[in-house]
This record gives C-alpha cells, structure tokens and sequence, in this order.
C-alpha cells in the first residue's frame, strides 16, 4: 500500500475525501486484485508526485487522480456490459466527483480523459497526461500482480520512459 498517509502534504489535499462515506465505498469493490480504492491510491499519490516534480497543477492532479474511478460496477455482467462500463466509466467518474466535491475543469478533464485512448477524449493538459500514464502502468502492475506473473520488464519500461521524460 502507499504510504500517503506519512506524507503530510499529499494527504491534507485529498483527506475531505478519504473521509467521504460515498467515497469510501470504493474499499469494497475489487479491481485489478486489490480494491479501487488501493488503485485510486496509488495512481492519485504517484501522480502527485510527478507533477510536483515538474511544477505543475499537483494539487488538482493528486485529488482527480483519487477521484478518477469514483463509480460503482454496472449489474450488468454481461461482455457488453462490462465493454460499455469499461469504456464510460470516466463519465459516471466525473459525474460522481461534481456531486460530491467541488472540481474545476482541470480536475474534470484528468477524470474524463484518463481512459484516453480506449474513449475518444484526448486530453487537454500535461496533468491529465500525466494521470492517463500512470494509471496506465499502475494497472498493468496490479494485473500483472493479480496473476502472479511478472510484468515487472513492462512496469520498469514505463518507468525508465517517465524518468527520461522527467529529464
């Protein structure tokens, strides 16, 4: 798990919604072997990092990329319906995040376009790149994981990429 939690400015910037009941119930809903919350996580706290790192918008980035998969799963179970959800939830995302917890557009564009390019909504800003990336490799980490197989050369790829480009 991320230590978020020691790190104090990371953590008063997303802590109102940690404390959000709504909020809260991603904890229970599983995604990619661990909860959605742990993903939120990790993709929000990672984020942060990096946009801090290059004197971007980190406050907007830390709290979007916690919001980013704000949805409840879809009853239907069916392929399609899991095709759809897959490719929709950014919407519902987003949607969940104006309903409870003021967002600016910025935060809304990170929320929308982090599915970019399984959905046709390309991203506006560096933040929103910076999230659609991470997100990327932090899942592919957790699928990897989930399997028990190692797609740490693939993991590490992304990496060496993000850190040339932080360069």
């Amino acid at each position: 798990m991320v230590k978020y939690k020691s790190d104090y400015d990371y953590y008063r910037l997303v802590e109102d919604i940690l404390e959000n009941d709504e909020f809260g119930k991603i904890g229970e809903i599983k995604q990619h072997g661990m909860t959605r919350l742990e993903h939120s996580l990790r993709v929000s706290y990672y984020s942060y990092q990096i946009t801090k790192k290059l004197g971007l918008h980190y406050q907007e980035t830390a709290r979007a990329g916690l919001l980013h998969d704000f949805f409840e799963n879809s009853v239907d179970t069916s392929k399609k319906g899991k095709a759809q959800q897959f490719v929709n939830h950014p919407k519902e995302a987003a949607d969940n995040a104006k309903k409870y917890f003021e967002i600016n557009d910025l935060e809304e564009d990170i929320i929308k376009c982090h599915m970019f390019p399984s959905n046709t909504l390309v991203p506006k800003y560096m933040e929103s790149w910076v999230v659609n990336f991470v997100d990327k490799t932090v899942a592919t980490y957790e699928f990897g994981k989930s399997f028990s197989y190692k797609f740490s050369y693939l993991t590490n790829f992304y990496l060496i990429l993000l850190l040339n480009f932080l360069k």
